[in-house]
């Protein structure tokens, strides 16, 4: 008599642990990064042309040598105190190379100071755009009837700001020992979450809280969408069961790959259903 053959019992898949997750909060100093590397390609420029820093539409009078004292072999006589430079209007300043870096510099410096005063959202940058290309036509319109230019020409002649290659390697040192020491003291402040529980570890004794991860869910947000291109830094928002308050995470660095390690821990999560049998046995 044939017998039925026996239904082959379904494979047993491993169940991977996930290691959990570590999220570090940074300061808004983080993001002073292209002023750093500004500041270095400056330095190195400067070097590159000598480290001048004169200004180039003023001459030194020693350098200059009058016609009858070279002829009669007697020192030419000293100049007067408000004499002491004489102007060249050939010469440009604002056009001179060392003013070209300091400028360069002194924009990215400015920018980077404006993107971590002020949170730009995505239609706040879209707007700002679109207003800055409007002022400019606008500007090159009035010019056709005004002759602007050659007042703002004038004007950017007055400005004159130059640096030694000492200054921009002196500033990216201290933005690179601000650096260091925030990648120390991180741990000083982090969170870790692990399959089981999430854990706060802050202060410089370790103080330990715990949260649970059951049912946790969390939201991740861009407030700046150029902190966002700079860093890909943003902010998580954990919704933690019997927690009255989210917990918010600011200034999170590389914020999708950190999304992406909260889904697979999510999913990795194991349930267990306690059967009848095992409530049934004595404790």
């Amino acid at each position: 008599m044939a017998t039925d053959p026996k239904n082959p019992s379904p494979p047993v898949t491993a169940v991977v642990k996930h290691k959990g997750v570590r999220i570090f909060t940074y300061p808004k100093i983080i993001f002073i990064m292209p002023t750093l590397i500004t500041a270095l390609i400056c330095g190195i420029a400067m070097v590159v042309i000598g480290d001048r820093t004169h200004d180039p539409t003023r001459v030194s009078v020693s350098r200059i040598e009058t016609p009858a004292a070279s002829k009669s072999g007697e020192p030419a006589a000293r100049p007067a105190a408000n004499e002491a430079t004489a102007t060249a209007p050939q010469a440009k300043r604002f056009s001179s190379p060392q003013n070209v870096i300091g400028m360069i510099f002194m924009l990215v410096f400015g920018i980077n100071l404006l993107i971590m005063s002020i949170d730009f959202p995505r239609f706040t940058i879209i707007a700002l755009v679109l207003l800055a290309a409007a002022i400019g036509f606008f500007i090159l319109w009035l010019n056709v009837y005004f002759n602007l230019l050659p007042p703002v020409v004038a004007f950017l002649e007055g400005i004159f700001a130059v640096a030694n290659a000492g200054f921009y390697f002196l500033f990216a040192t201290m933005i690179l020992i601000n650096f260091a020491i925030i990648w120390v003291t991180r741990y000083l402040d982090y969170w870790e979450i692990l399959p089981n529980e999430i854990l706060h570890n802050h202060g410089p004794f370790s103080d330990l809280e715990r949260y649970p991860t059951f049912n946790l869910k969390f939201d991740k947000e861009i407030p700046d969408i150029l902190e966002y291109a700079l860093l890909r830094s943003g902010r998580l928002v954990l919704h933690v069961p019997n927690e009255r308050k989210a917990i918010f995470l600011d200034n999170v660095l590389w914020i999708d790959s950190k999304e992406e390690e909260l889904k697979k821990l999510m999913r990795s999560m194991e349930v267990r259903v306690t059967t009848d049998q095992e409530m049934a046995e004595p404790i």
